[in-house]
């Protein structure tokens, strides 16, 4: 119970800390969200799906407009970081986000015909080493994730080149777990043990797979 205890503490601090304050940077992005109709999903655990992702890239020159003139507005006069400097960190996020929308459309679907055109290959190529070199180089932004590697380190190239791109899978079924999950969380919200809460859980999604449940 003590470990339990100490625990809800280091949560509610945490939460505390990453939740905005009243008029802040963080509301003002999210109402210039709001307004090219991109929302966090409660299904999605508060986080942008894969339709609000591509929203996103498709009108990131519009955002990151908007974005700059919040966070100019925001800004103190004696701030280290200049007006220019904040506009071209936001034009730099811009392009690398046009650049993903370029790879992602070239990988999800061919328009002239079953495998990609030379020119095709060429221009995914281009956007790759520049989206590379501005995430690496010039951006600095640092990460370890296995999909920056398969993306920016030839792996996807040589899949288009071979295959013709990356395959789609349907995931109605992934996006149903996800709500089944959120509504048993709520209903047992109650219990103040995380351990009990997520044993009751877990013992609900096994009765909804019990044979006998589901003859009835």
């Amino acid at each position: 119970r003590k470990e339990e205890a100490k625990a809800k503490v280091s949560y509610d601090e945490m939460v505390k800390r990453h939740n905005s304050r009243i008029a802040s940077l963080h509301q003002d992005f999210d109402v210039v969200f709001r307004s090219h109709n991109i929302k966090k999903e409660h299904y999605h655990g508060g986080k942008y799906n894969g339709v609000n992702c591509i929203r996103i890239m498709e009108k990131a020159t519009v955002l990151f407009t908007d974005f700059c003139t919040a966070i100019m507005a925001k800004k103190v006069p004696d701030a280290e970081v200049s007006n220019d400097e904040v506009n071209l960190k936001c034009q730099q996020f811009a392009r690398l986000m046009g650049l993903l929308d370029v790879i992602w459309s070239n990988v999800r679907g061919i328009d002239a015909g079953l495998l990609p055109t030379e020119a095709q290959t060429q221009q995914l190529r281009r956007a790759l080493a520049e989206a590379k070199q501005m995430w690496t180089t010039t951006m600095n932004i640092k990460t370890l994730q296995p999909k920056w590697h398969l993306t920016f380190d030839g792996h996807l190239l040589q899949q288009v080149i071979k295959y013709g791109g990356l395959a789609d899978k349907s995931d109605d079924t992934i996006e149903f777990q996800h709500q089944i999950l959120m509504k048993l969380r709520d209903r047992y919200r109650s219990i103040t043990s995380y351990q009990k809460r997520e044993t009751c859980i877990r013992r609900e999604l096994r009765r909804r797979k019990s044979p006998e449940i589901q003859a009835h």
